[in-house]
């Protein structure tokens, strides 16, 4: 979240008025104004932790779902019913549901689901990801012929990712952090490897394609992970079903291109991260990255943005670093850090851990009307 900028901390003090007047024959009214006080504050920091919720889920195990529209929490112990083994909530006049899948539980929160007719205009590139024949082929080839734009390989990629989440939370020991978040998963490729790490308590792999969950949760279940560890969740990245600030990390894994609305989509991420958590992306970058000198080739960048030509237009969206960087200030998500090999990047950014906060103490104004006889 932004920070605003907030005045000066500063106090109006009460002040009180007497006026006398001669008043329907002879006599007298009163009038007393009580001021109203206000205090203003700058914003306060805040603990990096979230809130501890009070309410008892029984849904996924260690993460509170919310409605994506609503954002009331959902599969609470008072709110979910089970019907031949499916956890059923109603809100919003949509029915939610968590089932066991591949022995993962899997929740669908996705708004669009059971829809007649109704479809999103979309890059050409998120609809492919929707179906089975590249679900099956994505870890089977697809995800390493990205070296072909300086993608490291899922090793070093991983590394890299771990490495700038241990440095925004200050911990080079290797201690476990609570929830990890991998949207756009895919098939599970990393968020197997974060399970595999234990350096998170809980893991929720996210996607829009019921096609690659199925696939992801089947890839977990032949790899023996634990699946007191791991649990999926079907929905759009852009309306994330998640309490606010309650997820330490967020991942993205080559994801951030094919998305419809980069920007609503950050926007969610930032809104679910606690504060001083990370946001760890790996994306593409334009051709014009290949030359290694963004301000030279700016012009360059913008005409292959806005023409719309080929892969990086219709197909999904290219990007430069300083596009990145501004995406992530505009939410709130600071102290960007970076690795680059020619149309490869993976970056993090941290949430701001000092929330801006309306402190304003007001007492609505008090007027005391009295009449005294003479």
């Amino acid at each position: 979240m932004f920070a605003r900028n907030a005045p000066p901390a500063t106090t109006t003090t009460t002040t009180t008025t007497t006026k006398r007047s001669q008043f329907l024959g002879g006599q007298e009214v009163r009038l007393r104004l009580r001021e109203k006080r206000t205090k203003s504050a700058k914003g306060r920091r805040v603990s990096t932790s979230a809130s501890s919720s009070s309410l008892s889920s029984s849904g996924l195990v260690g993460v509170q779902l919310t409605c994506p529209i609503c954002k009331r929490p959902v599969f609470t112990t008072t709110t979910t019913t089970t019907t031949n083994g499916k956890k059923k909530d109603v809100c919003c006049g949509k029915t939610w549901t968590i089932e066991t899948k591949n022995g993962f539980e899997c929740a669908d929160l996705e708004i669009s689901r059971n829809a007649n007719s109704y479809r999103e205009a979309k890059l050409s590139g998120t609809s492919l990801f929707e179906t089975p024949l590249v679900s099956n082929v994505y870890e089977k080839g697809w995800r390493e012929s990205f070296a072909w734009a300086g993608f490291p390989g899922k090793e070093k990629e991983f590394e890299t990712a771990m490495k700038f989440v241990r440095g925004n939370n200050n911990d080079s020991s290797g201690g476990e952090m609570d929830v990890v978040l991998d949207v756009s998963c895919g098939s599970g490729l990393f968020a197997r490897k974060f399970a595999e790490s234990k350096a998170f308590a809980k893991v929720v792999a996210s996607d829009f394609s019921e096609n690659m969950l199925k696939e992801a949760s089947q890839f977990a279940r032949d790899e023996n992970i634990d699946a007191n560890v791991m649990s999926f969740v079907r929905a759009d990245v852009g309306r994330l079903p998640f309490e606010t600030s309650s997820v330490d990390v967020v991942h993205a894994g080559a994801a951030l291109h094919c998305w419809p609305s980069p920007t609503q989509a950050v926007a969610e991420i930032s809104r679910v991260l606690k504060p001083g958590g990370t946001f760890v992306a790996s994306t593409f970058l334009d051709p014009s990255a290949n030359l290694n000198n963004d301000d030279l080739t700016k012009p360059f960048s913008d005409f292959f943005r806005d023409s719309q030509l080929g892969t990086g237009g219709a197909f999904n969206r290219f990007w430069t670093e300083q596009e990145l960087r501004d995406l992530c200030e505009m939410v709130g998500l600071e102290g960007f850090k970076r690795e680059r090999e020619r149309q490869y990047i993976l970056f993090a950014v941290k949430k701001n851990s000092v929330r801006c906060e309306d402190d304003d103490e007001t007492e609505e104004c008090d007027i005391v009307l009295s009449v005294d006889e003479e």
